[in-house]
């Protein structure tokens, strides 16, 4: 199968390296239900890896992104999240401005990064996008942030 990309349409990979992202996918989750961070990271770039560049016209590499920025930031390590998340958003296979998750993070790290602006900005996408139940799990200093600086009765 030819992995060009056709006017318009994102490339697909090859149904053995979309096999094999799956499975390396599926034991990335694994590791980060036992909390072993590095070992989710490292199974996860081992799947990025696989993806072909220009690793943003594939969707895979949203997920995977995502999750790398996920583990870095359950660890704290916010500018190293930020990176991924940013990377993620990059994505041109799919609309990944309409992803609550990505947004709710992106704000997140902009936050810890000091940068309130652009975290009003993420932390409102990811509310509108899913006002009922984004911030569930989520520490009350990111809610709080945004109900601080955005009046969200006039959003609605």
């Amino acid at each position: 199968m030819s992995e060009e990309k056709v006017a318009g349409v994102a490339p697909e990979l090859s149904t053995e390296v979309s096999d094999e992202i799956l499975k390396l996918s599926e034991s990335g989750n694994e590791y980060i239900d036992e909390d072993d961070f590095d070992s989710a990271i490292a199974t996860w770039e081992e799947a990025l890896a696989l993806i072909p560049e220009p690793q943003n016209q594939y969707i895979q590499s949203v997920w995977l992104n995502a999750s790398i920025g996920d583990a870095y930031f359950l660890q704290d390590e916010f500018k190293t999240a930020l990176a991924f998340f940013e990377t993620a958003k990059s994505n041109t296979a799919e609309d990944v401005h309409g992803n609550p998750f990505i947004m709710l993070r992106l704000g997140e790290c902009y936050l810890e990064q000091g940068d309130k602006e652009k975290a009003k900005d993420y932390l409102l996408k990811a509310y509108l996008l899913e006002p009922d139940g984004i911030f569930y799990g989520e520490e009350d200093k990111y809610f709080d942030f945004l109900k601080a600086n955005v009046d969200l009765k006039a959003q609605g």
